[in-house]
């Protein structure tokens, strides 16, 4: 059976855990190879082969990356190691990773113990928010109107103006719409990392750690935020996953 330190053959590393954690049973990570646990004390890395002289494939290596530490977060803490790492061998993963920060490590799996990442994305519905935005304002209804079928030419400076002041109360609705909304989250959550983005719309993408304790609680307020938002925005839960937003070993 080859083993890392052959020929060709190292380790592919996906991240941190407690050494006595259980791993899911058959899991299988990039390229399909087994996954397995290399102890250092009490810590282990979350490892499989990987021939030295593959190059990454892209969106496919990715995604395995991302199951397999889902899966493991499903079963205990993961610190998500980054996307590609590969190490010479089962020593340089124990001498160069797990044994200059096992005390770190070892911390930071207790921070993130029992529970679990989520992402909460917000998006308008574009044409029903531009309708507010008109309604709300009687100086845009007013330019829209006025250059709605006038010759580019003649209205160019009304158009200028209109799309300044749209940006300007869309960005105003989506600040007051976006805090309304974080408010909410941020009472079922331990920690939120607010993620940037950009588009009209666009309205929030946060990342939220939550207690395992916690989740149906969780659950339930963003499926009343997505209620309350219905016809103007649609909410979107992705989750639970390794918690990449807040922690991360090698870094």
């Amino acid at each position: 059976m080859a083993t890392p330190g052959d020929v060709g053959l190292g380790c592919y590393v996906y991240g941190v855990v407690p050494a006595d954690l259980v791993l899911p049973k058959d899991l299988k990570g990039v390229a399909g190879q087994a996954v397995s646990l290399i102890p250092y004390g009490d810590v282990a890395a979350v490892t499989s082969l990987m021939d030295s002289d593959r190059t990454m494939a892209g969106r496919d290596d990715l995604m395995a990356h991302s199951r397999v530490l889902d899966a493991v977060a499903a079963v205990g803490p993961v610190l998500p190691i980054r996307f590609g790492s590969v190490m010479q061998d089962r020593d340089a993963v124990k001498t160069n990773l797990l044994e200059p920060d096992q005390d770190r490590f070892h911390a930071m799996l207790d921070d993130v113990a029992g529970q679990s990442q989520f992402v909460v994305r917000a998006r308008y519905d574009e044409r029903q928010v531009l309708t507010e935005v008109v309604a709300e304002n009687a100086e845009i209804a007013r330019l829209r109107a006025a250059t709605r079928d006038a010759p580019d030419d003649s209205s160019y400076g009304d158009r200028v103006r209109l799309g300044e002041l749209v940006a300007r109360a869309l960005e105003a609705k989506s600040a007051e719409d976006g805090r309304n909304l974080l408010t909410e989250l941020e009472r079922h959550a331990a920690a939120v990392n607010i993620r940037e983005g950009a588009g009209v719309d666009r309205l929030l993408d946060v990342a939220l750690l939550v207690e395992d304790s916690k989740r149906a609680e969780f659950e339930q307020a963003v499926e009343k935020l997505a209620e309350a938002f219905a016809g103007r925005a649609t909410l979107k839960l992705i989750g639970p996953t390794a918690p990449y937003d807040f922690v991360a070993a090698g870094e």
